[in-house]
C-alpha cells in the first residue's frame, strides 16, 4: 500500500512537487509517484545509466531488458519506421530534416535516407550503436542532444522513439530539443504508458517495469506537462502502435510463462510464422509538440 512521503526532498521531476507517494512497482523494484502531475519516477537510478548499452543490450536472451536480437529484428522495426515516416511528411506538409535522438543501430534513419528526407542524422549514446550505425554510412554522433553542436533553430522534426523513459532530466531534454527545432518544428516522442490498461491490468507484471533501464514512466497527462513546461504547443497524446513479429511476441511472452513459450518459439522460428507481422497496442503512447516561434 503506497505512503505519503513529506519528510524527504525528492522532487518530480516535471512539476518539482514534493507531495508524492513510495510504491513497490515488482519485488525489489520501488518508484515514487507524483500525486499533483501523475509522473511516475526511479528515486535510486544507477550512477552510471550509460553503462548497460554496451553490445550486450542489443543481443540477449533477457526476456525483458533490451533486446534479444535488435539486428534480426531491425526489418520487422522498419515497418513501424516507415508507417510513422508517412505520417511525419503529412504532419510537415514535407520532408525535412530530422534528427532521431537515441537512434540504436539505426533502422530509422535508413528509413528516412529512403524516403529521401533531405537531412536525416541521428544520436547515440552506445559506442556499439554508434559504430554500427556508421558502418551504415548513417550519419550518427555519439552523445545525446547537449554533446551534439547542432545548431539551434535547425530541425524540422527531433524523435524521441521509446528514448524519454531512459533519461533522467527529462525537462531539460525537451527543452534543449526546443532550442534545436526549426520554428514551426515538431517532436515527437514514444513511451509507455503508466497509466495505461495493461499496466493496470498486469501490475507488477507489466513488462515495461524494467529496473535500471527504464527510470522516468509517464501517463498521457504527465507528457503533455513536460511538453508544455518546454514551451511546445499544438500538443497531442494518444496511444500508439508497433508493428511486431510473432517471433517478437512469443520471445517476450517467455518472461510470463518460459517453458511453454520457449517451446512455441522454437516451433515459431522453423516454420513461416518467424516472417509474419501485424500492428499492435502494447501499452505506449505518443505525444506531439510544435514549436511556435
Amino acid at each position: 500500500m503506497s505512503t505519503l512521503i513529506k519528510q524527504e526532498t525528492i522532487v518530480c521531476p516535471i512539476c518539482q512537487s514534493q507531495n508524492y507517494t513510495k510504491y513497490w512497482a515488482m519485488p525489489g523494484y520501488r518508484l515514487a509517484r507524483c500525486l499533483k502531475c501523475s509522473m511516475v519516477w526511479d528515486y535510486h537510478p544507477l550512477e552510471n545509466l550509460n553503462a548497460i548499452y554496451d553490445e550486450t543490450y542489443f543481443v540477449n536472451d533477457n526476456v525483458k531488458g533490451g533486446y534479444a536480437n535488435y539486428v534480426e529484428g531491425m526489418s520487422i522495426n522498419r515497418k513501424t519506421f516507415f508507417l510513422r515516416l508517412k505520417r511525419f511528411e503529412q504532419k510537415l506538409g514535407k520532408k525535412g530534416k530530422v534528427l532521431d535522438v537515441g537512434c540504436a543501430l539505426g533502422d530509422f534513419l535508413v528509413e528516412a535516407n529512403k524516403r529521401n528526407w533531405p537531412e536525416v542524422a541521428g544520436l547515440e549514446i552506445s559506442d556499439y550503436g554508434v559504430n554500427f550505425a556508421k558502418k551504415s554510412g548513417l550519419v550518427v554522433k555519439k552523445g545525446g542532444l547537449i554533446d551534439s553542436l547542432y545548431p539551434n533553430n535547425h530541425w524540422d522534426l527531433i524523435t524521441y522513439q521509446d528514448v524519454i523513459e531512459h533519461i533522467k532530466d527529462p525537462l531539460k531534454e525537451v527543452k534543449l530539443a526546443y532550442k534545436a527545432l526549426a520554428s514551426g518544428g515538431y517532436i515527437f516522442l514514444v513511451t509507455p504508458d503508466v497509466d495505461g490498461f495493461w499496466r493496470k491490468l498486469l501490475g507488477r507484471y507489466w513488462y515495461h517495469y524494467k529496473p535500471q533501464e527504464h527510470i522516468r514512466y509517464f501517463s498521457q497527462k504527465s507528457l503533455e506537462l513536460l511538453l508544455k513546461k518546454a514551451g511546445f504547443g499544438n500538443i497531442e497524446t494518444r496511444r500508439t502502435y508497433h508493428v511486431l513479429s510473432i517471433e517478437y511476441v512469443v520471445n517476450r511472452l517467455r518472461y510470463y510463462a518460459p517453458w511453454f513459450f520457449e517451446l512455441m518459439l522454437k516451433m515459431v522460428r522453423k516454420t513461416f510464422l518467424k516472417n509474419i507481422s501485424f500492428k499492435l497496442y502494447v501499452g505506449e503512447i505518443e505525444a506531439w509538440g510544435r514549436k511556435n516561434v
